[in-house]
């Protein structure tokens, strides 16, 4: 356990309080009169500038720019919309909406998120793979699509080993629960910060761009890993973590298939009658679980 902490003090000490910067910095050369008067004429012309169009993936957790057409607009504006009646309501409502400005990205996730709850039931009473509830796998599962599965588990694995860390510091000083959670939050505020800061240099560019909903939700869930353990036990908790991390990765690959996507926001009612009949087969099953076996 010593080695343990010892590593995780280096790791720490190194993405936060970094000795040294290894960014490569470009040394403008000195110029001549002339040269400087011919690049300040160039940087004048609008023409003499070169116009490089840069290709970002588009990300479904961020609403695009209303300037911008993203995919799945593309996909619902090829749908020919028939006159309103009781089952295509929800599509009128969906185009509407997109209208007047709300992002199909939004409304695709959604959408997606009944699917979640039905893929956390079905391992959970079939498989017997149960998570922390089926909220907080379902926000994982968002939280990934912002990040990128490998970013998120990093970061989620460097606020659960900084937490503990500090938690363990903590004990032999006697405070309350509540000044203690709060200290333990400005460790692992530091270290999701030196995560950040470090992202851009282990290639993890996505974890630089994210925003602060995924942060949040990554120190909620250490919160949950850090309750459990001292209420239950730690192998409760670190199980209870692993199968939400597994649901939540399934829940990731399930809401980025781009064909799904388009057929929840092209069939929303069918979709929404499917997840409902799916629930009431899954909640009338009483056999053994997979992992009973």
């Amino acid at each position: 356990m010593k080695k343990l902490n010892t590593i995780i003090l280096f790791l720490l000490f190194v993405l936060v309080f970094p000795v040294g910067t290894q960014a490569q910095v470009a040394l403008t050369p000195t110029l001549s009169i002339e040269e400087s008067l011919a690049t300040e004429s160039a940087e004048a012309t609008p023409e003499a500038k070169p116009t490089v169009v840069e290709e970002v993936a588009e990300r479904i957790t961020e609403p695009q720019s209303p300037k911008v057409k993203s995919k799945l607009e593309a996909v619902l504006r090829s749908q020919e919309l028939k006159g309103l009646s009781p089952t295509n309501f929800l599509k009128h409502s969906i185009r509407k909406a997109v209208d007047i400005g709300v992002s199909p990205n939004t409304i695709v996730l959604i959408l997606l998120l009944p699917l979640i709850g039905a893929l956390v039931g079905v391992l959970q009473y079939f498989v017997g793979l149960s998570g922390f509830g089926m909220f907080i796998p379902a926000m994982l599962a968002v939280t990934f699509l912002a990040t990128g599965i490998g970013g998120g588990l990093f970061m989620f694995g460097i606020i659960v080993l900084v937490g503990n860390l500090a938690k363990k510091l903590l004990t032999r000083i006697r405070l309350h629960y509540w000044p203690k959670r709060a200290i333990i939050l400005v460790f692992t505020s530091l270290a999701t910060f030196g995560v950040l800061w470090a992202a851009p240099y282990l290639g993890i560019v996505e974890l630089s761009q994210v925003s602060i909903f995924p942060i949040l939700f990554f120190i909620l869930l250490s919160e949950e890993f850090s309750r459990t353990q001292t209420d239950i036990s730690r192998r409760k908790a670190i199980s209870l973590t692993v199968a939400t991390i597994v649901l939540a990765i399934m829940g990731t690959i399930l809401m980025s298939w781009e064909s799904l996507q388009s057929q929840v926001l092209l069939n929303p009612e069918l979709s929404i009658v499917l997840v409902i009949f799916f629930n009431i087969v899954i909640g009338r099953y009483s056999g053994f679980r997979l992992l009973e076996y």
